[in-house]
């Protein structure tokens, strides 16, 4: 958590951690320490504050946004158009919303991970006027491909479509604002810009109708009810204010940092693959590598006894030994010789720990191949 942060969250114990929905004057409290987090946020992304609605994380904004949407509209049989590089979150909420009646399209991408938008035009004049949602991913949280979202979002707004768009890897590293793309649909959380985990939001545009998850109280436009977090929602408004204020900066040296680093372990593994080098726009802080005839266990277990903490993909997915559905819609298809490592930066990473992740990479990537080779 950025310092920012865990000084909001302090403050906020002991004076506003109660029921913000309580009547006495410690519940008031709590609920001025919500809705100045809502305000807060809300201008951050040059929306209303309505619109904001406080969630337990992504996970759950992107289950709102995509499920409430389909169980809103299940008698006209709705229509749900996913990119193949979805979040899980996205990608098992359309899922299930197939099993309860609605109709899946899923587009593909190219070698570079990006949606085609001419592909979405051909998706959507073929929903014969059902209502349909369309949800991509802002930023690729695996190899770090930004869509095309404001030309997607303006095809799907032109067939009649409401557009959704996890954005929780491009807030705080892009510019992300809903007055520059005017998303119906929008998720972000705190923990990946520094605030605490369980809590996010799902930004909702006025007039967008969904049936909530979950039932019990009003609490959240009654879409998510319950107690709220008002320490939780001043934590991430905190986290939120700093990482816009810091983007110009932060980009410019994470980018610097994302080539530095892939330039040593181009130097210092042969053959090794860059993945989405070639997308149009990619994440700053984030860089996703393929080391071919290399065991992926002892690459990634050499660089944590080293005390270098990367992933082979989505964190999400750590312990799931499935493969990367990211990698496999890019036409990548690694096996047990093929090792992933992904490489995120985050606001107090330095040089120094970019370029000894670097060194520490190169050696693991030499044992990791001797055990391929026996």
């Amino acid at each position: 958590m950025r310092p920012e942060a865990m000084d909001a969250w302090r403050a906020c114990i002991g004076e506003a951690d109660c029921n913000p929905a309580s009547a006495h004057a410690f519940g008031r409290r709590a609920q001025d320490t919500l809705e100045q987090a809502r305000e807060e946020i809300a201008s951050l992304v040059e929306t209303e504050a309505t619109s904001v609605v406080f969630t337990a994380g992504g996970t759950v904004s992107d289950n709102l946004a995509v499920l409430g949407f389909a169980r809103a509209h299940m008698e006209r049989e709705p229509l749900i158009v996913i990119s193949a590089v979805e979040h899980r979150a996205v990608l098992a909420a359309a899922e299930r919303a197939g099993q309860e009646g609605a109709k899946v399209a899923v587009l593909n991408v190219n070698a570079d991970g990006v949606v085609d938008p001419a592909d979405l035009e051909v998706t959507l004049a073929r929903k014969h006027g059902r209502a349909a949602l369309v949800s991509v991913m802002w930023a690729n949280n695996e190899v770090g491909a930004v869509q095309p979202v404001a030309e997607l979002c303006e095809i799907a707004h032109d067939s009649g479509a409401v557009f959704h768009t996890d954005a929780v890897q491009a807030f705080g590293k892009l510019s992300v604002s809903l007055s520059d793309l005017p998303a119906d649909l929008l998720t972000i959380t705190a923990h990946k810009i520094g605030g605490p985990v369980g809590i996010g939001a799902l930004l909702i545009r006025g007039g967008i109708e969904l049936e909530p998850l979950v039932y019990g109280g009003s609490q959240e436009r009654a879409i998510w009810p319950g107690t709220q977090n008002p320490c939780g929602a001043a934590a991430f408004a905190a986290a939120a204010r700093s990482t816009v204020i810091e983007i110009d900066r932060a980009t410019a040296r994470w980018t610097a940092m994302r080539e530095a680093l892939a330039s040593d372990l181009r130097t210092g593994i042969e053959g090794l693959i860059v993945h989405a080098e070639s997308a149009p726009v990619r994440l700053p802080q984030l860089l996703s590598v393929g080391v071919p005839g290399a065991d992926p266990a002892t690459l990634l277990m050499s660089m944590d006894l080293a005390g270098i903490a990367v992933s082979s993909g989505s964190a999400c997915s750590s312990g799931v030994q499935t493969g990367s559905h990211v990698l496999a819609a890019m036409g990548i298809n690694p096996g047990a010789e093929y090792a992933v490592i992904r490489f995120s930066f985050g606001p107090f990473t330095t040089e120094h720990e970019v370029r000894e992740a670097g060194r520490v990479a190169v050696e693991a990537a030499a044992r990791a191949r001797s055990v391929v080779a026996g």
